[in-house]
């Protein structure tokens, strides 16, 4: 089987690749444009960024027996995030921002907001997604991963703690 996950910039989608590739046992492939892997064969699970799909029309999404649809209905700490690790060019390690750091980048995180839920919509808009899953759904309630699990197939799980609340990138609570 070919799974594919199209997400939204700092919506997850590193994480979710993670950790069901780690369930089902498939070679991850994350954002095979940007770090040049094929896309070819099997037993593969491939994460694409909402962006690789609209720059790149030669996507056959027809070839994927499964596409889960990725967004964070919180744009605007989607946009914190992503200003965070542009600024940084740390794109899957701890992060702190701190009020004032925030305060300071606000005309930025406004320009990333926008094309964030710009990039919700358009994703929204693809017919060939199957299932169509949040940030919120997966890491905060939860009730997004039974239906992951439903829609691929898993009976049991021995990674869900990957998907815990407590391995989120951004840190809370400390200050820059």
């Amino acid at each position: 089987m070919r799974i594919l996950i199209i997400a939204v910039e700092r919506s997850g989608g590193y994480q979710l690749t993670k950790w069901l590739s780690w369930e089902i046992g498939y070679k991850p492939i994350h954002e095979p444009i940007m770090t040049p892997q094929s896309i070819e064969g099997e037993n593969i699970l491939a994460k694409y960024l909402v962006g690789e799909i609209k720059d790149n029309k030669d996507i056959d999404l027809t070839n994927w027996d499964k596409i889960i649809g990725l967004v964070r209905m919180d744009t605007y700490n989607s946009a914190i995030s992503q200003t965070r690790a542009l600024e940084r060019k740390k794109w899957h390690e701890p992060y702190e921002v701190s009020n004032q750091w925030i305060h300071n980048n606000m005309e930025l995180i406004n320009k990333n907001q926008k094309v964030i839920e710009s990039n919700n919509n358009y994703l929204r808009s693809i017919k060939e997604i199957q299932l169509f899953t949040t940030y919120d759904g997966i890491y905060h309630t939860k009730e997004d991963i039974q239906r992951i699990k439903d829609y691929i197939g898993i009976k049991n799980t021995k990674y869900e703690y990957l998907l815990d609340n407590k391995n989120r990138l951004r840190k809370k609570n400390k200050l820059i």
